[in-house]
């Protein structure tokens, strides 16, 4: 008489393949299931232990998924690292004040007293016991208060009302010599500009005005005319700026920001200097230059019509200075003309 084999995950009967008096099992996935199963507390396979719903197996060895996501997997673990913590617990202190014995709980920091009574009690008589060796009475440098330095501990002042109020007297609003824009500045410094560009663009113009480049009005027609009025006022433009050529081979899809990376880092220039830095590309048919005005950059871009620009034969991050006519020429008329095809 034949003996029924049953499978010992699923119950059902089946008729063994191989091994008949040893195969325990009616498929590979219920053999990978019961083994993996075996690696845990004997807990129930394919539920949650967390949250009790379904998980889905995707059937592949080593594969087998205890948790239905990661956040049932992360909250289940953190409980089991939390039980294991009150059971060991943080063992019993005595209060040095009244000397009894309690258990802080683990969810709190670390405690030296059983209350905030006994902690104020104890404080108290340790500061009767030791008084500090500061002179007790003291006068406000503010307002002439007498007070202790037990009381506050702000040096000079007795309250912290006070001390903020001595220190933004120290403080002024003065307007910038350069746009005319109003900034704060401590009374002691000697501050005329709001900013390191203002103070950069007035080293460049030292007949400047205060808040010679601000113009103010209220309608298109007064604007117009406060416009004509500081153009005439102004004084002519300078000429004769120092033009740098940088070296190499520039991406032209660089915007200011990444131009002014370039000066600054690369070349160890300040790109306030008000001088002219003049970039070409890889084929050599375009040419970007940057210039600082006084008030902001000005970036334009050329792009020959035929050729290319001829550029000095030197590496990349160094610079050749040329004047300003030069600069002139090289935009108008020096461009190599391409070569001449050949006759067939």
């Amino acid at each position: 008489m034949e003996r029924e084999h049953k499978c010992e995950w699923c119950g059902k009967e089946f008729e063994p393949t191989c091994h008949k008096s040893r195969q325990k099992f009616c498929s590979a996935e219920c053999r990978i299931k019961y083994h993996n199963a075996k690696r845990y507390y004997g807990g129930k396979v394919d539920v949650c232990p967390e949250c009790g719903e379904p998980v889905e197996q995707s059937g592949e060895r080593g594969r087998w998924r205890r948790f239905c996501s990661d956040r049932c997997r992360q909250l289940y673990h953190r409980k089991q690292r939390q039980e294991k913590r009150h059971k060991q617990g943080r063992g019993k202190q005595v209060c040095p004040n009244c000397g009894i014995e309690f258990e802080v709980d683990l969810s709190i920091k670390a405690r030296r007293f059983c209350s905030d009574g006994c902690r104020k009690e104890w404080w108290g008589e340790y500061h009767k016991a030791s008084p500090s060796k500061e002179p007790g009475a003291r006068k406000c440098a503010l307002c002439g208060k007498e007070f202790t330095s037990d009381r506050w501990h702000g040096g000079e002042y007795c309250g912290r009302e006070c001390y903020l109020q001595a220190m933004a007297e120290t403080r002024e609003d003065r307007v910038c010599g350069w746009c005319g824009g109003i900034f704060s500045a401590f009374v002691k410094t000697e501050q005329k500009y709001c900013c390191r560009e203002c103070a950069a663009a007035a080293r460049h113009d030292p007949s400047h005005k205060r808040g010679m480049r601000r113009i103010q009005y209220t309608g298109p027609e007064e604007w117009k005319e406060q416009l004509h009025e500081a153009s005439r006022r102004s004084p002519p433009p300078k000429r004769g700026k120092r033009v740098w050529l940088v070296c190499g081979v520039t991406s032209m899809y660089l915007g200011l920001d990444g131009l002014l990376g370039i000066i600054r880092y690369q070349l160890n220039h300040s790109p306030y200097d008000g001088n002219i830095y003049v970039f070409r590309d890889f084929s050599g048919t375009m040419i970007k230059y940057l210039e600082w005005d006084g008030a902001g950059f000005c970036l334009s871009k050329r792009r020959a019509q035929s050729g290319s620009y001829p550029w000095p034969p030197a590496e990349a991050g160094k610079v050749l200075e040329i004047t300003e006519k030069e600069f002139e020429y090289l935009k108008s008329r020096s461009i190599v003309p391409c070569k001449e095809k050949k006759p067939r």
